[in-house]
């Protein structure tokens, strides 16, 4: 497995998370089963910043630019996001009966935070879900 930066000056976002999902395959190999072929977008407008992870496995591919086409797009602000992979997951969805849990949930209900893809890939959702949690 191997996590790819497109571009060869990531943004702080992207080499955030590219780091963060070299970290996690190192720390826990279970974690490969995730590698499923998707495009993914991330936009925190509050730092006017977005990434594109696009998963063809064993590669991953972590590029500055915003896909044009992508299976989820996730939208929010930088607290959310934080709160997003740190939260604990049950399911590889935030866990409802944990404080962090309902507070991303209430992110999502309010609409600070936007996944778009949701509903038509909640599998796909968890799964990138549990390759960014850091719980």
């Amino acid at each position: 497995m191997t996590v790819v930066f497109v571009d060869p000056d990531p943004n702080g976002l992207a080499e955030v998370v590219g780091e963060l999902i070299r970290q996690n395959l190192e720390r826990d190999p279970a974690r490969h089963r995730l590698l499923v072929p998707t495009v993914a977008t991330i936009v925190v407008p509050d730092a006017d910043v977005g990434m594109t992870i696009r998963v063809d496995p064993p590669r991953v591919e972590i590029a500055n630019a915003l896909a044009p086409v992508a299976t989820l797009r996730v939208r929010a602000g930088s607290r959310s996001l934080l709160r997003l992979t740190a939260t604990p997951l049950r399911f590889g969805l935030p866990d409802p009966f944990s404080h962090g849990g309902r507070e991303v949930l209430a992110d999502l209900v309010s609409r600070r935070t936007r996944v778009g893809g949701l509903l038509r890939h909640p599998i796909l959702t968890a799964r990138l879900a549990m390759l960014l949690s850091v719980a």
